[in-house]
């Protein structure tokens, strides 16, 4: 009986010629369980030797043996880990540290008036850091005509009163007003411009405060009589 030898673990088997004709020449080693073709590891024949565990379907055995070898391999090889080189991650550091300050930068700019009416007794620092100047904070809709009036002096001239109120809760800057006058037809007659010295002293309107202001000027003859209404808006030149 010829007799073949496992090429894996060197084990010896006795096949028959039945054996090799039902195998189409393919065995599975009963050891290892390796599968190979016998009639190309045949040797003499010992004295005892193992049985060998046929096959019919080696050739299939045999490739998902090798596929299943192949995947243990590629399960126990350790995949490599993305790494990032440590000069690159500085980098990216430093940029990012750099973009957020000129962002911190960019805000204290736009926003300085703001920031310094909310806190007063940092304006001078605020004013430090952007070199910039640091003023009052103008905002047209925060400051309201509360009321008005325009009437003649008996001394002479006329007298136009207001007051004027800070509807926010901080600060915000003296604004300007033109005052217009008009005839019966609403047509503007005159137009006059006071600027936030003329209407205070004060440079600033307190939160939630008003202001009254007082302004006398004088007209043309030629045009006084004709005026019969006014209007009265705030702005910030």
């Amino acid at each position: 009986m010829p007799i073949t030898h496992c090429p894996q673990c060197e084990t010896a088997f006795k096949v028959s010629p039945q054996q090799l004709e039902l195998a189409k020449g393919w065995v599975r080693c009963g050891r290892c369980a390796h599968v190979f073709e016998a009639h190309l590891h045949l040797t003499p024949e010992p004295e005892v030797l193992p049985r060998l565990v046929p096959t019919a379907d080696a050739p299939a055995l045999f490739r998902a043996a090798m596929e299943a070898a192949s995947v243990d391999q590629a399960m126990q090889t350790p995949m490599p880990h993305a790494t990032v080189p440590s000069s690159l991650w500085w980098s990216w550091t430093i940029g990012a540290g750099v973009l957020t300050l000129l962002l911190v930068w960019q805000c204290l700019v736009y926003q300085r008036n703001w920031l310094a009416a909310q806190e007063p007794a940092f304006g001078p620092f605020i004013a430090a850091v952007c070199g910039c100047d640091v003023t009052w904070p103008r905002e047209p809709d925060a400051v309201l005509i509360e009321s008005s009036s325009f009437t003649e002096n008996p001394e002479g001239g006329y007298i136009v009163q207001l007051r004027l109120k800070n509807t926010q809760h901080h600060p915000v800057a003296m604004p300007a007003l033109e005052l217009s006058l008009t005839d019966l037809q609403d047509q503007v007659l005159v137009r006059r411009v006071f600027s936030a010295d003329d209407l205070s002293a004060k440079d600033h309107v307190q939160a939630l405060r008003d202001v009254r202001a007082t302004l006398h000027f004088d007209l043309d003859d030629k045009v006084s009589p004709r005026v019969t209404g006014f209007r009265a808006l705030i702005f910030y030149p």
